[in-house]
């Protein structure tokens, strides 16, 4: 539930008749041109950004082949194109990492355990490392695609090890590299409470789950049916969640906040936050709304902008269906 580093493209740079080049390759694999930024904002892990140049001062331009770029290279070294390349060379793989807190307190660590050099993402087309693979960084969740600007700058280059090895190796310190980045700040074991009084759990905790998913704001460690007291001597059925998350109490209660209410601003089903038995309660500072359902639709506002399309469009989906099953079940509620 917490991706924190995962594998990018590869760029390969090919010199050479640059038009028949790309017409050639186009005929094998699905080519589809775009600038640095567009480039890196769509490609992914298993794709190839494809630099076709007419020589040192000719032109580039860039493609994103949906293919590795061992095939690639294959491809051309068979003799289907060959003679239209001068050169071709393999520019550093691509790792991302997420970060959260002071995000130089992770460079300087990694700089250190890896023999890292430093350089700058906008001129890793131009790097000399070409041995190396640069490790990016970002504060978003990693499960959504990232864009140019999603991306810090600073770059690290690690040489002397082995793409497959320094991802291995990145993965198995990731949580303590990410732990680093929180300096004073603190992973927090939360309890969520759903309740549902048109007994809608199931369909309210795949809509909790899959927002907290999208956002990988932590660790889901537990789960199950629990006891609640609206008044004394009056337990009403709850479904509890064990959180262990890096955010602060207060950030996930506006997420919950913004959860509790539907796309016509009605609310949809109570999530309450507890850390260490104290409920987190909504009327805490920074808030201007003095009125509860005024500050839940401004939250649902603030928390759909932070989701991707895909995510929004199910998390819709899913409240159709909730309000379609309370229309049917107006006195027995959701099955």
């Amino acid at each position: 539930m917490l991706s924190i580093v995962r594998g990018g493209p590869r760029t390969l740079l090919l010199r050479g008749r640059k038009e028949e080049l790309v017409k050639n390759l186009s005929g094998r694999f699905s080519l589809e041109e775009h600038t640095l930024a567009e480039a890196l904002d769509v490609a992914v892990e298993g794709q190839t950004i494809l630099v076709a140049s007419s020589g040192k001062r000719g032109g580039r331009n860039l493609w994103v082949a949906d293919a590795p770029s061992e095939e690639i290279l294959a491809f051309l070294i068979s003799g289907k194109g060959k003679e239209y390349v001068d050169s071709a060379v393999l520019l550093p793989r691509l790792l991302f990492f997420r970060v959260f807190g002071d995000k130089e307190r992770v460079l300087q660590q990694m700089t250190e355990d890896y023999d890292a050099s430093r350089g700058t993402l906008r001129h890793i087309l131009r790097s000399p490392r070409r041995k190396s693979t640069a490790v990016c960084f970002t504060q978003k969740a990693l499960n959504q695609p990232l864009s140019m600007e999603d991306l810090f700058d600073e770059v690290l280059y690690i040489k002397n090890t082995g793409y497959e090895e320094l991802f291995a190796s990145l993965q198995n310190k990731a949580l303590w590299y990410f732990s680093e980045g929180l300096e004073n700040r603190q992973w927090n074991e939360l309890e969520i409470r759903i309740t549902d009084a048109w007994g809608c759990f199931r369909q309210q905790y795949e809509r909790l789950r899959l927002v907290l998913e999208a956002l990988e704001v932590g660790m889901i460690l537990g789960e199950g049916w629990g006891k609640d007291f609206a008044h004394i001597l009056m337990p009403i059925r709850i479904y509890k969640i064990r959180l262990f998350t890096f955010l602060s109490p207060r950030d996930v209660k506006e997420i919950l906040i913004g959860l509790e209410y539907g796309s016509d601003g009605d609310r949809l089903v109570d999530l309450d936050l507890y850390s260490q038995r104290e409920k987190i309660s909504w009327g805490g500072s920074g808030v201007k709304e003095k009125n509860r359902d005024d500050l839940g639709r401004r939250m649902r506002t603030e928390l759909l902008r932070r989701l991707d399309n895909s995510v929004r469009s199910e998390l819709d989906e899913q409240e159709r269906e909730i309000n379609a099953l309370r229309s049917r079940n107006e006195t027995s509620g959701c099955p």
